[in-house]
């Protein structure tokens, strides 16, 4: 009677714990604070433009694309000017796992970048793109593409390229470099793009004005 009893018991439990484990919800990364975010980059800049940025339109060849997004300002800066993907494409930084700080290994590009560009006018920007692999939620990656552009952004400036410049976006876990489900295409797909951003075109129309 008591093994029976016994039993009874186990299966019930068995069964609760079944049912219990069905019922609990898939873990969720959580945001990180903003309070604790250590990008290395102030929070209180005035120039800091985070807007997304649609680097749409059609192709011209050599990577310059149009940049045509409405939901920028009339004043943005970058609103209906033209941008060069190849001219940093070598480069592109790539970062750990979950990680928004500049490898010490990865430093020397930004250097390259800053040094390149400083020889460029006053009508140029620069554009950075934060980018993550396939892991994590969409709303984690957004977060984390962006503090990977900002880190990238306030290293160039402090190698001396004027903030006013400079510009972020984050794709997040978007527009993977490589489609793959492995560390191989993960390795690729975490990483900081550089795009340059050419002069505004001027039209017959504005030199007849």
């Amino acid at each position: 009677m008591k093994n029976s009893t016994v039993l009874t018991l186990a299966a019930a439990a068995l069964l609760l714990l079944t049912i219990g484990c069905r019922n609990t919800p898939p873990k969720v990364t959580k945001l990180p604070d903003p309070a604790t975010m250590t990008a290395g980059f102030s929070r209180n800049d005035a120039n800091l433009n985070t807007t997304p940025i649609d680097g749409g339109g059609d192709t011209k060849g050599n990577g310059v694309v149009a940049i045509n997004d409405p939901s920028l300002s009339d004043d943005s800066k970058l609103l209906d000017r033209d941008q060069d993907r190849t001219a940093f494409a070598h480069q592109t930084l790539y970062f750990e796992y979950d990680r928004a700080t500049v490898r010490a290994d990865e430093a020397s590009k930004i250097a390259q970048v800053a040094a390149e560009f400083k020889t460029k006018g006053r009508d140029y920007d620069l554009l950075i793109e934060g980018h993550c692999d396939e892991r994590g939620t969409e709303e984690y990656n957004r977060s984390l593409g962006e503090r990977r552009a900002l880190a990238i952004r306030e290293m160039l400036i402090q190698s001396g390229v004027d903030k006013s410049q400079v510009f972020t976006k984050s794709l997040g876990k978007d527009q993977p470099a490589n489609i793959g489900h492995d560390e191989t295409a993960w390795s690729k797909n975490r990483r900081g793009e550089f795009v340059l951003v050419l002069p505004r075109k001027i039209t017959t129309t504005q030199i007849t004005q």
